[in-house]
């Protein structure tokens, strides 16, 4: 059986196979999984557009130190946006085609907006956002199976992180696999297994920034056990935070950065009996149900799992907490107390709640 060396976008990998067989590959079975994905997102999406999505303003306050900081961040993920879409299009001149693979890695990251909170709320509220982000009503309100009755008062801080999902991650992408061409020219003799190492702790580095974000109001994860006190009665949960951070954008960013020697990714490979407009077709489907997977498993378990052995919420700014629960300061929410409370049991999806009529 003829072989063929992998490459990683130009850098050495591991031997495989050249096989044309008819069994389903690694593409097929992420695309078969997407199907089910995509419908569960389209179902969500159309009720919550179909509702009217409305701005989560009650609470807000301007010109708070939040307020500034929500306007700093939302201005740096558009000129990322705007630097990564030039990138993107001058990749599609240089291939002479539109649906280049960089153009699916953003259509798929445009997909995210209705897991960024609701894969962490989704049984109870574990992470608060600012209405002093340009936001709109979380898109898991509307969500089939969701456990939280009342996951969509949380404020989606639509725009940042729309844009970050969007074109973000494909800049961090970028940015880590100029770090493993560097790498591997550095030390010719790194394994792919090093070098994905390399890729993940990079990946580790860049979640730095997310203290920050909880030092500034923007979100927070009250609950958190064993988390790092930031000050006003923030805190940063590092550990499973800095796992959550690193595989989402490490795995994502691996996706594209490894390849073999025909330049084709984990989710283009072992496709060569289909079409060209099948491949495209199947291509996308997988590269969807990675970044989804990626997102509800890796990302969203380790913060679900803060939920589960959250301590009482200190007292937070009404702009975060949004009448979400019943923290310190805040009483008669439609959710009752917080988790974390004396007492507390968690809803489920056909409860009654406290704060609602019968």
């Amino acid at each position: 059986m003829a072989m063929s060396k992998v490459r990683t976008a130009g850098l050495l990998d591991a031997p495989r196979p050249t096989t044309t067989g008819r069994r389903l590959r690694l593409a097929h079975w992420l695309a078969i999984v997407g199907v089910p994905i995509l419908l569960w997102e389209t179902w969500t999406v159309i009720a919550w557009l179909a509702d009217g999505p409305y701005q989560i303003t009650q609470f807000r306050h301007g010109h708070t130190v939040d307020w500034y900081g929500a306007r700093v961040f939302e201005g740096i993920a558009i000129v990322i946006a705007i630097a990564v879409s030039i990138e993107v299009v001058r990749g599609c001149i240089r291939a002479g085609k539109i649906l280049t693979f960089d153009v699916m890695f953003c259509l798929c990251g445009a997909t995210l907006f209705w897991a960024d909170v609701g894969s962490v709320n989704f049984f109870q509220p574990v992470v608060v956002m600012s209405s002093n982000w340009v936001n709109l009503n979380n898109t898991c309100g509307h969500m089939p199976f969701v456990v939280n009755p009342d996951c969509g008062r949380t404020p989606d801080p639509i725009l940042f992180l729309w844009l970050m999902g969007t074109f973000g991650a494909l800049g961090g992408a970028m940015l880590l696999g100029a770090l493993a061409r560097w790498a591997q020219s550095r030390w010719p003799r790194l394994t792919m297994g090093k070098l994905l190492g390399v890729v993940l702790l990079a990946s580790m580095v860049m979640a730095a920034v997310e203290p920050l974000v909880i030092g500034l109001h923007l979100w927070s994860y009250p609950g958190a056990p064993f988390a790092l006190p930031i000050g006003s009665g923030m805190a940063y949960p590092a550990f499973p935070e800095l796992i959550s951070f690193t595989l989402w954008f490490g795995i994502l960013a691996a996706v594209r950065i490894f390849r073999d020697d025909r330049g084709q990714t984990l989710v283009e490979r072992g496709l060569e009996r289909h079409s060209a407009g099948v491949r495209k077709v199947i291509t996308l489907l997988a590269l969807y149900a990675v970044f989804q997977l990626v997102t509800w498993g890796p990302a969203g378990v380790p913060d679900i799992a803060l939920g589960i052995y959250a301590r009482s919420w200190p007292k937070m700014p009404v702009q975060l907490v949004n009448n979400v629960c019943d923290a310190p300061g805040i009483h008669g929410t439609r959710y009752g107390p917080c988790p974390g409370s004396p007492g507390y049991r968690m809803p489920g999806r056909h409860s009654h709640l406290p704060g609602q009529s019968p």
